[in-house]
């Protein structure tokens, strides 16, 4: 209970639900968001669209519908286009949901565009669509951007983060959002087989960890920086480092 108020009051959210993993935690938020409007749009590059068995899809009976292919982003424009369906289309299929993954593990952790998306969440807003952010690696990508977690997951009316890619728990990850929405949803968790009763060493080293993080990361990627650059001096080595990095950089090491 003490780790789901402090994740909930670090995003800006109304309450917070410990899950045992970022799978479920994805896939019950679409499932509350969509209601029954059944399509989903998401980054052909996520986790959601690549890593999660067709769960949404087989255990929901959602639709994804893929975007921005080979990118972090993808526009409003395509959004909006995918929303609006063929002008021949014979019957309207709604879209319920709009997803976005940030940092993009799949494309070398890049940041999906900030203002880029927050003229897709205001757009959806004025549709009744609902907005999941998948902020696995969010408290990494604050640190880069400078934008604070909860302007994030401002936009969005529920957001995912990973309790152990960075706060060294075991397993576990955090959904928060409204209470009207979450309350009860641990029915669903237990459903879906994520019950564990013996999960609180997860939420205690967690909590640890959480404490000045944000500064201890902010020193780490400072040291990195200075590592990089030496490097990037060195003949034969360049360092590829796109407007959006986060903390994946790629090496180019020359052979003689």
């Amino acid at each position: 209970g003490e780790l789901e108020a402090r994740m909930a009051a670090l995003l800006g959210k109304e309450t917070a639900v410990f899950l045992p993993t970022g799978t479920l935690a994805n896939h019950l938020a679409l499932r509350l968001l969509a209601r029954n409007r059944r399509r989903v749009l998401v980054q052909r590059e996520s986790h959601l669209y690549n890593d999660e068995g067709d769960c949404a899809q087989q255990l929901s009976g959602l639709t994804l519908v893929p975007l921005g292919a080979g990118k972090a982003s993808f526009t409003l424009e395509e959004a909006a286009a995918e929303i609006a369906g063929p002008p021949e289309a014979r019957v309207r299929i709604p879209v319920g949901v709009i997803s976005i993954e940030t940092p993009v593990r799949r494309v070398a952790g890049e940041a999906f565009d900030f203002a880029e998306m927050r003229r897709i969440a205001h757009y959806a807003r004025e549709r009744g669509i609902g907005l999941h952010l998948d902020g696995a690696r969010l408290l990494i990508e604050a640190v880069y951007t400078g934008i604070a977690p909860a302007e994030y997951a401002a936009l969005f009316d529920t957001v995912y983060v990973s309790l152990y890619k960075y706060l060294n728990a075991a397993a576990g990850a955090i959904l928060a959002g409204p209470r009207a929405l979450l309350d009860g949803l641990f029915h669903q968790r237990r459903m879906f087989g994520g019950g564990l009763p013996h999960v609180w060493p997860y939420a205690a080293v967690a909590l640890h960890y959480l404490d000045g993080f944000a500064e201890r990361f902010a020193a780490a990627a400072a040291a990195a920086d200075l590592l990089l650059g030496a490097l990037d001096e060195h003949p034969g080595v360049s360092v590829e480092r796109p407007r959006a990095a986060t903390n994946v950089t790629v090496l180019n090491i020359a052979g003689r």
